[in-house]
C-alpha cells in the first residue's frame, strides 16, 4: 500500500490549498480570497441546501415537489433541472463546512464558500482515483505523474473553487468509466456481478449530470471489439442497472417517470439560446464552429502536458499492436513501461487479452468521444470546456503515462535516473506554474498557443471571463473606496433575475457599506458606478471595445483585464 502513499498525500496537499482560497466576497475575511462570485452558483448552493434541508426533516429521498422544508416552502422549491446527487454533495459539505467554520455575518440561508468546499473534496477524490489507478497498473511514478497532470490543469483546479456540478461530475464520470476499465478488462467477457457492480457507479454518474450519458457509446465500442457477440449480455446488464439505479435515486421520477423524465430530458437539450464568444465572434450556441471543442481542449491544458498525453498515446498503441509481450527476463532489466509491468505480472507476457493497454484503449475513446460529439454540427456547445470537462482527468491518464515513458527512455539513455527525475519535475513544474499566476481565477488560463493565436491587443479572441469570477474580493473592496455610502452598482452583464440579490448575499464588503446592486441597462443613465466583468458574448456593446468611461478599480491576471468599476459621467 505504500506505493500509493504520493498519491494519497498530493491529494490532501490540494484539497487544504484550496479549501483555504474559496472565499468570493468577505465571508473568511481572514482566508486568501477565492475566485470571485460566479454566475450560475446560486442555483447549485440553494438547491443544495434546500436538498439537505429537507433530509433533515423528511428523508433525503424526498425529492419531490412539494414536499420542501419550511424554511424554503414560500421563496424556493425544487429545481429538477439537473439530477440531486451534485448537489446534495454540496449541499452537505456546505451544512459541514458551516458548522465547522461559521462564516462571517452570513445574510441567507447558504453561504457559496461553505458549499465551494464540496468541489475540493471532489477533486482530491479524483486526484486519488486517477493516480491509483496507474499506480495499480504501471508503478507509483506514473501513477503520481498522473495525478500531478491533473492537478496541473488550470481550469479542473479553477472549476474545484467553485460550488458547482463539475467537479463531482467528472469525479463519478471517471469512477465509471475506471471501473469497466478494471472490472471488464479479462480475457473473457465480464461476469453479470461485475456487469452489475459497473451499473450501479454509471447509475450515480448519470445521477450527477447528464454528461455520464456521453460514456456508454465508446464503452459498447471498446466491449463489441473485444469480445464481439459475447459482451452483449454483460453490455444489457450494465445500462439496465444503471437506469434502474437512476429511477430509484431520483423519486422526482416516481409519480410520472414518463413526463418527468421527457421534462428532464428537454430541459438539457432544449434550453434557452445561450452565445458564445469564439475567434471574436459573437455564435449562437449551435452555430459554433465544428472544431471549438478541439481548440478550446488544446489551448486549457497546457502544451507540455499534451506533448506527454501524445507520448502516452503512441505508447499504448506500440505495445497494443505487438503479437505478444517481452519475455520478462527481458535485458531491458525493468526499465520503462512495457518491461517493468511484464516483470511485475508474468500474465501480461502473452497478449491473453489482460493488457494495460486495453485498458487505456478504452480510456482514451471515452477521453475523446465528448469532443467528437460536440463538433457535430447542429449540436449545441457552450460554457467554455465545461461541458467537454470530464475529458480532462481520463487525457491525465495518458499524460502519466507519457511521462512515464519519457521517464524510462532518459534514464536509459543517460544511465542516470537522477537526470530523468530532474527532467520530468521540471517540466510538471513549469505546467503548474499557471496555478500560481493565474491565482484565484484560473479559468482565465490558456496555453502559450494562444499567444501565437490571439494578436488582439486585450487578448480577447477567445472568452475572458465567462463566470465572472474577476469580481473578487480585492475588487469589492475597491468598490466600497471608490465608491461613496450607500451608492448603486450596477452589474453588466446582468445575465439572471438572482444575479445582483446574490452579490450583496454573499458579500459582507458591499452590505457594510450600504451599496445597493442592480443589473445594467443602457438605457438607464442615472446609475454612476458600472461593475463589468468581460464576457465577451454578453457584454454590452459599449464594454466591447475599451470603455470610454474612466476606469477607477480593475482585476488584472495575467496581463489580462477581466473586471473592472467604471465611473460614469451623467
Amino acid at each position: 500500500m505504500s506505493k500509493y502513499v504520493p498519491v494519497v498525500v498530493l491529494a490532501c496537499l490540494i484539497w487544504l490549498c484550496i479549501a483555504a482560497r474559496l472565499d468570493p466576497g468577505g465571508s473568511y475575511p481572514r482566508m486568501p480570497q477565492g475566485p470571485g462570485l460566479t454566475v450560475d452558483e446560486v442555483f447549485n448552493v440553494q438547491q443544495g441546501v434546500y436538498l439537505i434541508e429537507q433530509a433533515r426533516v423528511l428523508g433525503w429521498l424526498n425529492l419531490v415537489p412539494g414536499a420542501s422544508y419550511e424554511a424554503y416552502r414560500a421563496e424556493n422549491g425544487y429545481n429538477p433541472d439537473h439530477p440531486p446527487l451534485g448537489r446534495w454533495w454540496l449541499g452537505m459539505h456546505h451544512h459541514l463546512a458551516w458548522w465547522l467554520f461559521p462564516p462571517f455575518e452570513p445574510d441567507a440561508l447558504w453561504n457559496t464558500a461553505c458549499a465551494r468546499s464540496g468541489s475540493a473534496t471532489a477533486l482530491a477524490l479524483t486526484i486519488i482515483l486517477v493516480g491509483g489507478f496507474v499506480t495499480s497498473r504501471a508503478g507509483w511514478r506514473a501513477g503520481l505523474f498522473s495525478a500531478l497532470a491533473l492537478v496541473s490543469m488550470p481550469r479542473v483546479f479553477g472549476h474545484a473553487h467553485l460550488a458547482s456540478l463539475e467537479s463531482i461530475t467528472n469525479f463519478t464520470c471517471t469512477v465509471s468509466v475506471l471501473v469497466v476499465a478494471h472490472l471488464w478488462n479479462g480475457p473473457v467477457a465480464p461476469t453479470s456481478r461485475r456487469a452489475v457492480a459497473a451499473g450501479v457507479i454509471l447509475g450515480l454518474a448519470l445521477m450527477t449530470k447528464i454528461q455520464a450519458v456521453l460514456i456508454p457509446i465508446p464503452v459498447i465500442c471498446w466491449v463489441l471489439w473485444r469480445w464481439r457477440a459475447r459482451g452483449l449480455r454483460p453490455l444489457m446488464i450494465w445500462g439496465g442497472t444503471a437506469i434502474a439505479t437512476f429511477f430509484l435515486l431520483w423519486p422526482y421520477l416516481w409519480d410520472a417517470p414518463l413526463a418527468h423524465g421527457l421534462e428532464y430530458l428537454g430541459r438539457a437539450t432544449n434550453r434557452a439560446t445561450i452565445y458564445v464568444w469564439y475567434w471574436g465572434q459573437r455564435f449562437t450556441d449551435k452555430e459554433v464552429p465544428w472544431h471549438y471543442p478541439f481548440v478550446i481542449f488544446g489551448l486549457t491544458v497546457p502544451v507540455m502536458l499534451h506533448l506527454f498525453g501524445v507520448a502516452g498515446v503512441w505508447q499504448t498503441l506500440r505495445n497494443g499492436l505487438k503479437s505478444k509481450w517481452r519475455p520478462a527476463n527481458t535485458s531491458r532489466k525493468g526499465h520503462g513501461l512495457e518491461g517493468r509491468m511484464a516483470a511485475v505480472d508474468p500474465a501480461r507476457q502473452r497478449d491473453d487479452g489482460q493488457s494495460f493497454e486495453a485498458a487505456i484503449v478504452l480510456i482514451l475513446a471515452c477521453a475523446l468521444f465528448p469532443l467528437v460529439v460536440f463538433a457535430v454540427p447542429g449540436v449545441a456547445v457552450y460554457d467554455g470546456e465545461r461541458l467537454f470537462l470530464t475529458s480532462f482527468p481520463l487525457w491525465a491518464i495518458l499524460i502519466g503515462i507519457g511521462a512515464e515513458s519519457v521517464w524510462s527512455l532518459v534514464a536509459q539513455a543517460t544511465g542516470r535516473m537522477w537526470i530523468a527525475t530532474s527532467l520530468c519535475c521540471s517540466l510538471f513544474a513549469v505546467s503548474a506554474w499557471p496555478l500560481v499566476g493565474t491565482s484565484p481565477c484560473h479559468l482565465v488560463y490558456e496555453n502559450g498557443l494562444s499567444l501565437l493565436l490571439d494578436q488582439t491587443a486585450d487578448r480577447s479572441l477567445f472568452e475572458v471571463d465567462y463566470w465572472g469570477e474577476g469580481v473578487t474580493r480585492e475588487l469589492l473592496f475597491k468598490v466600497t473606496e471608490m465608491a461613496p455610502q450607500g451608492a448603486t452598482i450596477a452589474i453588466a452583464p446582468a445575465l439572471h433575475q438572482f444575479q445582483t440579490d446574490e452579490y450583496l448575499r454573499q458579500s459582507p464588503i458591499l452590505r457594510s457599506h450600504g451599496m445597493k446592486v442592480i443589473g445594467y441597462d443602457s438605457n438607464d443613465r442615472t446609475t454612476e458606478y458600472v461593475l463589468v466583468f468581460r464576457r465577451m458574448a454578453d457584454l454590452p456593446e459599449e464594454f466591447l471595445g475599451d470603455p470610454s468611461a474612466q476606469i477607477v478599480a480593475k482585476t488584472m491576471v495575467g496581463g489580462r483585464l477581466l473586471a473592472y468599476l467604471v465611473k460614469r459621467a451623467l
